[in-house]
């Protein structure tokens, strides 16, 4: 089973990517993360060239690399920071960009009377999300991605994070390290039952 980690924190040792880590690190699954920081990933022109073109993008970047990994995996996580009361812009690019996949042939349809809604790859694959936060905004954050990743997407949530940190750091606060533990376990218990 194989569990897509997406870290959307452009500080590659932020706590929201350092819970991700051990999120995949609890599941007992194979597991890759991707740093966004790392990747090239320019925003969504709503020219829906992929719903004419078999679910590939017109932009030349790095998304088509994570695109073709999300095509491939049993399992996700996604973390997210919270800054100016919502998901990071690059989290938000790599959300309205992963809709391309809706339009490759795979996975149950959206919607039978809309079809121009293309398909789910990911339906019912289980799937985490976290965010971090230092103060608030943090509601509204994991509102995105519950219904980015959970509703649109139509992944199993098995668990959803919202993480008030302040300016410490996760790997000194034991609560916040159990409950992402126990997100872990859950999303592996999920992935052994699939």
């Amino acid at each position: 089973m194989k569990i897509l980690g997406i870290c959307g924190s452009h500080r590659e040792e932020s706590n929201t990517n350092k819970l991700v880590k051990r999120i995949a690190e609890a599941s007992q699954c194979e597991f890759e993360l991707v740093y966004l920081s790392n990747y090239d990933i320019k925003p969504c022109t709503g020219c829906s060239m992929c719903m004419m073109n078999e679910g590939h993008c017109s932009l030349d970047d790095d998304m088509k690399v994570i695109n073709e990994k999300l095509m491939g995996i049993d399992g996700l996580i996604v973390g997210a920071p919270t800054y100016f009361m919502d998901v990071s812009g690059s989290v938000k690019d790599l959300i309205d960009r992963s809709s391309a996949i809706f339009y490759r042939g795979v996975g149950p349809e959206y919607h039978p009377d809309m079809p121009w809604l293309g398909q789910r790859p990911l339906a019912d694959k289980p799937a985490v999300v976290i965010t971090t936060v230092a103060g608030g905004g943090h509601e509204r954050a994991i509102e995105t991605l519950k219904i980015c990743i959970g509703d649109i997407h139509r992944t199993n949530l098995v668990a959803q994070l919202a993480e008030i940190v302040q300016m410490n750091d996760v790997d000194e606060m034991p609560e916040v390290l159990s409950r992402a533990i126990e997100a872990g376990k859950a999303l592996g218990q999920a992935l052994a039952k699939s």
